[in-house]
């Protein structure tokens, strides 16, 4: 009796199940990779964001420097309609900010760049309500964000992100 070689390998259904496996799992996995990219930027676009309170409250400080009483009054009151605040913008990095009407800046960021709006309100109702007896003054604040486009067009408001926080402002 003469003995039949083994060849050690995979069986035809071993095979098969590893090429399953593996034509679900690599779409799949590619799939993925644009919404994690998406979510990782959204992430670090709300850092931007959340970072930028400091340099928000330094440029309204700057703005306030010579008239306290005269820029508080001019800050819109925040209403219950969707009236437009008080406007600065940022770049997408949040290194550079300025008012964006108020008065004119010297240094002004090029529209295509401006990622951050951000909005300021000061309040209707005490205790933090404006009076120039007061040594403060207490603003809402709402960033949003993509404001303009890379093109140069402005951003539909409900395909925008906001965060939104208190800063004050001290005589």
């Amino acid at each position: 009796m003469s003995k039949r070689p083994t060849f050690a390998g995979f069986s035809l259904v071993e095979v098969l199940l590893a090429v399953g496996i593996f034509a679900f799992a690599v779409p799949t996995t590619l799939a993925l990779l644009s919404t994690l990219g998406r979510q990782g930027a959204m992430g670090s676009e709300l850092l931007v964001a959340q970072r930028l309170s400091d340099s928000i409250q330094l440029e309204l400080d700057r703005l306030a420097r010579s008239d306290f009483d005269g820029f508080a009054t001019a800050v819109p009151m925040m209403v219950p309609t969707a009236a437009p605040g008080l406007a600065l913008v940022a770049t997408r990095d949040g290194h550079r900010l300025h008012a964006r009407d108020y008065p004119p800046p010297d240094a002004v960021i090029a529209t295509a760049q401006q990622y951050f709006l951000i909005e300021c309100w000061r309040f209707a109702e005490e205790p933090l309500c404006f009076d120039p007896a007061k040594a403060y003054l207490a603003l809402a604040v709402r960033v949003t964000w993509p404001y303009q486009l890379p093109n140069g067009t402005t951003a539909a408001g409900e395909a925008r992100t906001a965060v939104t926080f208190t800063v004050v402002l001290n005589r």
